[in-house]
Formats: structure tokens, C-alpha cells, sequence
């Protein structure tokens, strides 16, 4: 193995949590031989790589600061080439009554946003918004019905 690479995969792996997939791509690009295995081991070992805390991190900060649900958080983290099995494992980072509390924000924040339109387009957009964001449609659709009259939903 060679030091050089090492020194730059722990660099880049100290500067911003990393996934297994981003660390195969770095090496390709650092350097094409076959010690994939070997500089990850190595990564691992001395704590500089771990994918579990990775998840942990890659799920609070989706949810905190981009407001993403649990659909497009699963749908970011399986291109990242991470099992269904481990994100189960991690969704108690995002407590329940959060979750559903910055739907609502969101949703009303869009609801008010709307200037033109008659109801029943207002809670479409609403709907889509909250589907866009990776929030579950029947979660969608219960916080929507506190916000429009009854018929829309």
C-alpha cells in the first residue's frame, strides 16, 4: 500500500463522514490497482471509515437541515450502495413527533406560499410537495387534512 494514498483517504475521510462507495470511487481516482480492499481495511481499523456511523449522520442531517422524509433519505442512501437492513437499523435517529412536526411546517409554509388557486389546487400542490420531500403519502395526506376543510382529502 502506498503511504501517499493512505495520507490522502484519511484526509478525506476526516474532513466529512464517508460511505464504502465513495472511498472505492476516491481510490479508483487516486489509484487504479487492486488494493480496494486493503486501503478500506486500513481505513477502517484506525477508525477513519465507519459506514454505521455514517448512516446514523447522513439520516439526522437530511432530516434536520433539508427537511427530507424517509423516502428520499432510503432512496440517497441505496444509490450510496447501503442495505435496507443497516437504514432500518438507524430510523430511530429522527424521533416520531419531529418527523411529522416538520411536515406540518413544510406543508404550511407551501399552503401560505399559494396565492392563486382554488382549494382544491392548493392541496394538490401541498400533497406533491410533501411527496417530493420523501414524506409517506398517508402521513401526507393526515397532516393536509388539518390544514384544508374536509372534501379536499
Amino acid at each position: 500500500m502506498d503511504s501517499a494514498i493512505l495520507t490522502k483517504l484519511a484526509r478525506y475521510c476526516a474532513y466529512q463522514e464517508r460511505c464504502i462507495s465513495e472511498i472505492k470511487l476516491k481510490i479508483q481516482e487516486l489509484d487504479g490497482t487492486d488494493l480496494q480492499d486493503d486501503y478500506i481495511q486500513w481505513l477502517q481499523e484506525n477508525n477513519y471509515l465507519n459506514e454505521q456511523r455514517f448512516i446514523g449522520l447522513f439520516i439526522r442531517s437530511k432530516f434536520n437541515q433539508k427537511k427530507w422524509g424517509r423516502g428520499k433519505i432510503q432512496f440517497e442512501l441505496r444509490k450510496k450502495g447501503i442495505s435496507d437492513s443497516d437504514i432500518q437499523a438507524h430510523w430511530d435517529e429522527i424521533a416520531e413527533g419531529d418527523y411529522t412536526e416538520a411536515l406540518k411546517v413544510l406543508l404550511e409554509k407551501k399552503a401560505t406560499s399559494l396565492k392563486s388557486g382554488t382549494p382544491n389546487e392548493k392541496y394538490q400542490k401541498c400533497y406533491r410537495t410533501g411527496l417530493s420531500k420523501g414524506f409517506e403519502p398517508s402521513l401526507v395526506s393526515q397532516v393536509l387534512k388539518g390544514l384544508f376543510p374536509k372534501g379536499f382529502a
